[in-house]
C-alpha cells in the first residue's frame, strides 16, 4: 500500500467511499483546520485547555516529523507519563494518531500499566465513526504494548467522558478496513449518494459519477436498505423507478410499507422529469410580520457567535446581527439577540433546519436565560425546511438552504459561500486581524436569512 492508513481514512469511508478513491488516485492537499472541521475536531489550544483542567501531568508530541513523533511518543510510554497528548503510533503502512493516551492499570511490556486511546470531539454523542476510528487506536497500540484496550474513549467540549466497548464496533471496522483497503488495491465501490458526500473535496465528481450511473440513490432521504431493496426486485436504476407506477412496485419489494414507496417513487418522478410536486399546499403563520433567523457557529472552539436577524415588515426587510467578534463574548451577543427577540412576541421566527432550535436550548441553558424567553422562541419558532418536506417534492437530491434556495433563483454574493467557509473565514479574523474575512461571514449570513425569505416567499404562492 503506497499510502498511509490512518483513522481519517474510516471517517472518509463512513461519509463516502469514493472519497478514499479519488485521494488514492489523485491526492489532494491536506488542510489541517478543514480535517479538524470535518471530524467535529476542536482546536488545540481548546483540547490543552480541557486537559489541564483534568489537573493530570501531559506530556506533549511536539515534532511533526512522524518518525521522530513515535520515537518520542514510545519514550513517554515507557516512563509511564499519565497523559500523553498528540501521540504517534506506527505500525507499517499504519499511522494512529488519536488526540491523546491515557494510561491505566493492568499489565503490558511497559510494566504494570498500559494505555488506552481517547479521541476530542466537539459532539455530544458518540458517532459510529468514532468508534471504528477507536477500534483503529486499539489495533496498532494491542501491536505495541501487547495489551489490546477493551474500551474506547470519547471526549466531548465540555470535558465529559464517554466509553464504548471496542468489540461492539468490531465486526463492522473489521468490513470498513477490507472495504478501504481494497479501494486502495483499486477496486470500485457502488455508488451512494448522501448528504455526507457533501464533506468531500470530490463531492462533484462523485455527485457526477451517481447520475451518470442513474443510480437510484439520488433519491432525497432514500435508505441503504431500501436501495438494496429495490435492486433486488428489479429496480435498479432511477428511471426504471420513476417510470414504474407505485402499485406495480409495492408487492415486489419486501419491507417498505405503501406509503413510503409512494413517496419514494414521487421523489424519483420529480428528479426524472425535473419538475417541483406540490403534494398539499404549504401551511405558514402570516409572515408579512415576522423574523428570519440564522445563527454562524465556530465548532473549533464551541462558540456560537453570530445571530442575524431579518426584520419583515410587509415589503421590507432589514438585516440586523449580533456579532461576537471574540468568542469570548458569545454571552454578550447572546444576550442581545434575546433582549432583541422580547420585543417581537407574536411574530414568527423563521428558521432554516433545526440547528438553531438546538443552539437555542443550549446557550438558555449554559446561560441561565428567562424561560419564559426560551418557551417564546421554540413557540413562536418556524422550521420552514419541516414545512416544505410535509407539502413540495424537489428535483433535487438535497434539501438544504443553499440547494433550495439556488434551484428556486436565489444567488448568494460569493461563489465559495457556505457553512464551512465561514468558519475559516471567523478564524482567519480571530487569528489574522482580517477585517475583510469578518465582513465575509456577516454577508454569508445576511444571505442566509435572505435565502430563507425568498423560499418561504416562493413557498406561500404555492397551492394546490
Amino acid at each position: 500500500m503506497s499510502v498511509h492508513f490512518t483513522k481519517h481514512s474510516f471517517y472518509r469511508y463512513a461519509k463516502c467511499p469514493s472519497w478514499i478513491a479519488h485521494d488514492a488516485r489523485h491526492g489532494h492537499p491536506e488542510d489541517a483546520l478543514r480535517i479538524r472541521l470535518q471530524e467535529d475536531g476542536l482546536l488545540p489550544e481548546v483540547e490543552r485547555s480541557l486537559l489541564q483542567k483534568r489537573g493530570t501531568v501531559v506530556a506533549e508530541v511536539t515534532v511533526d516529523d512522524l518518525d521522530e513523533g513515535m520515537k518520542q511518543t514510545l519514550a513517554y510510554m515507557h516512563e509511564g507519563v499519565q497523559t500523553i497528548y498528540r501521540p504517534v503510533l506506527m505500525l507499517d503502512a499504519s499511522v494512529a494518531r488519536p488526540d491523546f493516551l491515557e494510561r491505566v492499570q493492568g499489565a503490558s511490556n511497559f510494566g504494570d500499566y498500559y494505555y488506552v486511546a481517547c479521541d476530542i470531539k466537539r459532539s455530544r454523542a458518540v458517532k459510529p465513526e468514532y468508534k471504528l476510528q477507536g477500534c483503529f487506536y486499539a489495533d496498532v497500540l494491542e501491536m505495541i504494548q501487547k495489551t489490546k484496550p477493551v474500551q474506547g474513549y470519547v471526549m466531548n467540549s465540555k470535558g465529559e467522558i464517554q466509553s464504548y466497548i471496542l468489540a461492539d464496533a468490531e465486526v463492522e471496522y473489521r468490513l470498513s478496513k477490507d472495504a478501504i483497503l481494497r479501494i486502495l488495491d483499486g477496486e470500485e465501490e457502488p455508488h451512494f449518494l448522501t448528504s455526507d458526500c457533501k464533506q468531500s473535496p470530490w463531492f462533484s465528481a462523485c455527485k457526477a459519477d451517481t447520475v451518470s450511473c442513474d443510480d437510484i440513490s439520488r433519491v432525497n432521504r432514500i435508505w441503504r436498505s431500501e436501495v438494496d431493496a429495490l435492486c433486488d426486485a428489479g429496480f435498479v436504476t432511477l428511471t426504471a423507478f420513476a417510470q414504474t407506477h407505485p402499485d406495480l412496485i409495492f408487492g415486489k419489494v419486501p419491507g417498505i410499507t405503501r406509503e413510503r414507496i409512494t413517496f419514494l417513487h414521487m421523489q424519483a418522478r420529480s428528479l426524472f422529469t425535473g419538475q417541483v410536486t406540490v403534494v398539499r399546499s404549504p401551511l405558514f403563520p402570516p409572515s408579512q410580520q415576522c423574523i428570519v433567523i440564522d445563527v454562524e457557529s465556530d465548532p473549533l472552539r464551541d462558540a456560537d457567535y453570530l445571530f442575524g436577524v431579518l426584520i419583515v415588515e410587509g415589503d421590507k426587510a432589514e438585516y440586523k446581527e449580533f456579532l461576537a467578534k471574540d468568542p469570548k463574548d458569545e454571552r454578550k451577543a447572546w444576550e442581545e439577540f434575546v433582549a432583541f427577540i422580547r420585543s417581537y412576541v407574536g411574530y414568527p421566527l423563521y428558521h432554516y433546519g433545526w440547528s438553531e432550535q438546538d443552539i437555542f436550548r443550549r446557550l438558555g441553558e449554559k446561560y441561565g436565560t428567562d424561560k419564559e424567553v426560551l418557551s417564546m422562541l421554540e413557540d413562536q419558532g418556524v422550521d420552514l425546511l419541516v414545512r416544505l418536506r410535509d407539502s413540495v417534492i424537489f428535483p433535487l437530491s438535497f434539501y438544504s438552504l443553499k440547494d433550495i434556495a439556488q434551484y428556486l433563483g436565489f444567488s448568494w454574493r460569493r461563489d465559495d459561500a457556505s457553512g464551512l467557509n465561514s468558519v475559516l473565514w471567523y478564524e482567519r479574523w480571530l487569528t489574522q486581524n482580517d477585517e475583510s474575512a469578518l465582513k465575509d461571514v456577516v454577508m454569508y449570513n445576511e444571505d442566509d436569512v435572505r435565502a430563507t425569505l425568498h423560499v418561504l416567499r416562493w413557498a406561500e404562492k404555492q397551492r394546490v
